[in-house]
C-alpha cells in the first residue's frame, strides 16, 4: 500500500483493487508463497505506472521476483538490496531510473540469475561486486550511460549466457580476457560504446583469439566504436555457432580475409561503413547459410565476386557506395530469396543482365549512380511483386521505358532520372497503382503526359523536370489529391495550369515547380498564359536559392505583377522579423529575368552581373525599354490608378534587381532587408493604401554603384 501511495498515474487503473478490502495476495501482479503467506513476486510489466520506485519494496524481505519494466518510474536504485537475500530476476527496463546502481545489489543478491536494467538513465560504472552472483545468466544494461570499463570479475560468471552492455559509455581494452572465462555465453552485444581493440586500437586479432573460447557463442555485436586493425584470420577459428557477426560503424581497414568461410553457420555479416578494401576472396561461398550481407561504405574493389550467386539463401545483399567495377554477374539469378539489392552509387558497367529479373522475391533494388548501358529489359515485367522500390537513376541507360514497367502494380517507388531514355511516357503506366513516388526527370523522354494520370490515386510526388515534353498538363493531375510535390520544369509545356483540385488548395502543396524562369523565353508557353491570364499564380523564392514556386491564387486586378513577380507572404518567412539566410544575387537575379524576360544564358548574357549592367544602361527610368512586352500591354489595359501603381512597383522591383545584384557582396542588402521590402510592395499592391511603398533600403537608381 506504501508502494501505491507512491504511484502518480495509473492509467489502465492496473492498481484499481489494491486496497484493505481485498487480501494482499489478490492484488493484480502479486504472488503469494502458498506455504507462508508471504509475497514472493511482484509481476506489473508494461502497466504504464507513473511514479516513484519506492523504497518501501524493500520491506517486502521474501521478494524474489521483481518485474516492473515498461513503466515509467522515476528515482534511483535505493541501497538496501541487503534485505532481498532471496531475490533472483530483478527487470527494471524501460522505466527512468537514475544514479548508480549500488553494489549492495550484487553482493547481498547473490541469487541473481536474471537481471534487466536496460533503458534507464543510470551512471557510474558497473560495481565490481557483480562478479558474486555466480548463478547470473542474463545481464541487460544496455541504453544507459555507464562508464568505466567492463569489471574483470566478470570472469566469475560462468553461467553467464546474455550479456548486453550496447550503447553506454564504457571505455577500455575489448574484453577478451574476460569473454573467454564465460563458456556458455551465446550473445555478446557491446556496441555503440567507446572501447578500443589491442595494442592502442590497432590490433583485433588478441580479441578473436581469446574469444574463439566461447564455443557456445551466437551473435557477436562490435559495431559503432571506431574499432581499428585489420580484420584478422583469427575470426574464422569462432564457434561454428556463430550466427551474427556485426562490425559496422569501425575503422576496420584491410581485406576480408579468406579464413571468413569457415563461418560456414553464419547468417548475418555486417561489415558497413569500415575502411574496407581490395576484392572479396571467392571463399565467401563457403557460407552457405548467409542471409544478410551488408558490406556498404567501404573501399572494395575489382568485379562482384560471381561466387555470391551461390549463397542461395542470401535474402539481403548490400555492396552499395563502393568501387566496384566490370559488370553485374549474371547468376545473381541464382539467389530466388533475395528481397533486396543494394549496388549503388559504384562503378559498374555493361548492360542490366535480363536474367536478374528471375529474382522475383525482389522487393527493393537499387542499381543507381553506376555506368549501366543499354536498355531496361523487358523482363522486368516479371517483378510484378515487387512491393518497396526500383532506383536505375544516375546511369546511360537508353531506349523507350519500357511498357513492362506498368507490370509493377506493387511498386511504391520508381526512380528512372538522369539518364538517356526517350520516347513517351505511355498510357499504361497508370497501372502502378501503389506508386507514391515516380521520377522521370533529366532524360530526353518526349511527347504528352497522359491523361491517364488520375489513376495513380496514391501518387505524392512526380517529378518529370529536364525532359522535352510538350503538350497541355492534364487536367487529371488535379484530382490527385495526395499530391505533394509536382515538378515540370524544363520542358515544352503550352496553355493554361489546369484548375480544381489541388490547384485550388496550393496550401497543400510543398513543392509545385513549374520553373518560371526556364520557360518565360519559350513563345506559347504556360508562363505566357500566366502573364496573359491575371491571376492564374503567384511565385515565391526559395529561400537561400532561385527556385521558383508558382501557387494558384483568386483573379484580382493586382495579382499579374504578384503572379509575375513575387508574392511573397509572411507565412512563407518572408516580412515576419525572423533571421533568413538565403541567396540575395541568386535572387536579385530572378527578378530581373523575370522582369525583362531575359536569361543570362541568352547569347548578350554571360551571367548575372551582365544582365545587372544590361538592365542599369537601358533602364535610365523608362521601364518600356527593358521590361516584357506583355507586361507593358497588360499595364496600358488596366485604369489609371492600377497603371499608376503597377508603374510604381515594377519600378521599385528593377530598382530591388539591380541593387541585389551588385558585384560587391558588401553592398548588397540583407535577404531579410529584402524580405522586409517585398512585404511592402504585397501590401501596397493590394491595396492599401495607408503602406505606401516606400524603401528601408532607399533604393535609387542614382545610388547604386556602377559595378
Amino acid at each position: 500500500m506504501e508502494f501505491k501511495k507512491t504511484i502518480s498515474a495509473d492509467p489502465n487503473s492496473t492498481l484499481a483493487n489494491w486496497n484493505e478490502m481485498v487480501d494482499v495476495c489478490n492484488f493484480t501482479g502479486v504472488v503469494c508463497n502458498r506455504t507462508d503467506h508471504r509475497v514472493h513476486e511482484l509481476v506489473l510489466p508494461d502497466t504504464k505506472l507513473v511514479g516513484l520506485f519506492s523504497p518501501f519494496l524493500f520491506n517486502l524481505t521474501r521478494l524474489q521476483v521483481i518485474r516492473l519494466n515498461g513503466n515509467n518510474l522515476h528515482g534511483s536504485l535505493p541501497d538496501c538490496f541487503s534485505s532481498f537475500t532471496e531475490l533472483f530476476v530483478l527487470l527494471l527496463a524501460e522505466n527512468n531510473l537514475m544514479g548508480n546502481i549500488p553494489p549492495s545489489l550484487f553482493s547481498n543478491c547473490t541469487s541473481l540469475t536474471n537481471i534487466d536494467l536496460s533503458h534507464n538513465l543510470l551512471t557510474g560504472t558497473i560495481p565490481a561486486d557483480i562478479g558474486k552472483c555466480p548463478h547470473l545468466w542474463n545481464l541487460n544494461l544496455y541504453n544507459n550511460q555507464f562508464t568505466g570499463e567492463i569489471p574483470s570479475s566478470l570472469t566469475n560468471l560462468s553461467a553467464m549466457y546474455n550479456l548486453d552492455l550496447e550503447y553506454n559509455h564504457l571505455s577500455g581494452e575489448l574484453p577478451g580476457q574476460v569473454m573467454a572465462q564465460l563458456p556458455r555465453l551465446a550473445f555478446l552485444h557491446l556496441s555503440n560504446n567507446k572501447m578500443i581493440s589491442h595494442d592502442r586500437n590497432t590490433n583485433l586479432d588478441p580479441f578473436f583469439t581469446l574469444l574463439a573460447n566461447c564455443t557456445r557463442l551466437m551473435e557477436l555485436e562490435l559495431g559503432g566504436m571506431d574499432l581499428g586493425g585489420t580484420l584478422p584470420s583469427s575470426i574464422g577459428r569462432l564457434s561454428s555457432t556463430v550466427k551474427y557477426v556485426l562490425l559496422h560503424e569501425n575503422q576496420i581497414f584491410g581485406s576480408i580475409p579468406p579464413a571468413v568461410g569457415n563461418l560456414w553457420n553464419l547468417s548475418l555479416l555486417n561489415l558497413t561503413s569500415n575502411l574496407l578494401n581490395g576484392t572479396i576472396s571467392p571463399e565467401i561461398r563457403r557460407m552457405k547459410n548467409l542471409e544478410r550481407l551488408v558490406l556498404s561504405y567501404n573501399y572494395f574493389t575489382g568485379e562482384i565476386p560471381a561466387e555470391l550467386g551461390q549463397l542461395h539463401q542470401l535474402g539481403l545483399l548490400d555492396l552499395s557506395s563502393n568501387q566496384f567495377s566490370g559488370l553485374i554477374p549474371k547468376n545473381l539469378r541464382n539467389l530466388v530469396q533475395l528481397k533486396e539489392l543494394y549496388l549503388n552509387n559504384n562503378n559498374l558497367s555493361g548492360e542490366i543482365p535480363p536474367s536478374l529479373w528471375k529474382c522475383k522475391d525482389l522487393d527493393k533494388l537499387d542499381l543507381s549512380y553506376n555506368m549501366l548501358t543499354g536498355k531496361i529489359p523487358t523482363q522486368i515485367s516479371a517483378m510484378s511483386e515487387m512491393g518497396i522500390y526500383l532506383n536505375l537513376s544516375h546511369n546511360h541507360l537508353q531506349g523507350p521505358l519500357p511498357t513492362e514497367l506498368s507490370k509493377l502494380v506493387k511498386i511504391q517507388e520508381i526512380d528512372l532520372s538522369s539518364n538517356n531514355l526517350s520516347g513517351p511516357i505511355f498510357t499504361q503506366i497508370s497501372s502502378c497503382i501503389a506508386v507514391t513516388k515516380m521520377n522521370f526527370s533529366k532524360n530526353s523522354l518526349v511527347g504528352q503526359l497522359p491523361d491517364s494520370l488520375d489513376n495513380l490515386k496514391n501518387l505524392q510526388a512526380f517529378d518529370v523536370s529536364n525532359n522535352s515534353l510538350f503538350g497541355a498538363i492534364p487536367t487529371s493531375l488535379s484530382k490527385l489529391q495526395n499530391l505533394t510535390f509536382l515538378n515540370l520544369s524544363y520542358n515544352h509545356f503550352t496553355g493554361k495550369l489546369p484548375s480544381g483540385g489541388f490547384f485550388d488548395t496550393a496550401k497543400n502543396l510543398s513543392f509545385l515547380d513549374l520553373n518560371l524562369v526556364q520557360m518565360v523565353n519559350i513563345c506559347s508557353d504556360i508562363a505566357e498564359a500566366l502573364v496573359s491570364d491575371f491571376g492564374i499564380a503567384r511565385l515565391v523564392m526559395t529561400v537561400g536559392g532561385n527556385t521558383p514556386v508558382i501557387e494558384n491564387m483568386g483573379d484580382s486586378t493586382a495579382n499579374l505583377l504578384s503572379g509575375t513577380i513575387g508574392y511573397i507572404a509572411p507565412e512563407y518567412g518572408f516580412g515576419s522579423g525572423t533571421s533568413i539566410k538565403g541567396d540575395v544575387y541568386s535572387f536579385g537575379v530572378l527578378v530581373l529575368e523575370v522582369v525583362t524576360r531575359k536569361r543570362p544564358t541568352d547569347d548578350m548574357f554571360t551571367g548575372g552581373l551582365s544582365l545587372h549592367k544590361w538592365v542599369k544602361s537601358h533602364y535610365q527610368g523608362r521601364m518600356e525599354k527593358i521590361i516584357n512586352s506583355n507586361m507593358v500591354r497588360a499595364i496600358r489595359n488596366q485604369s489609371p490608378e492600377v497603371k499608376r501603381m503597377w508603374e510604381v512597383a515594377i519600378g521599385e522591383l528593377i530598382e530591388l534587381g539591380i541593387l541585389c545584384t551588385q558585384y560587391s557582396p558588401s553592398t548588397r542588402p540583407t535577404m531579410l532587408d529584402v524580405a522586409d521590402d517585398l512585404d511592402r510592395l504585397k501590401r501596397y499592391l493590394g491595396g492599401e493604401t495607408t503602406a505606401t511603398f516606400a524603401s528601408s533600403l532607399g533604393m535609387s537608381s542614382s545610388t547604386v554603384g556602377d559595378d
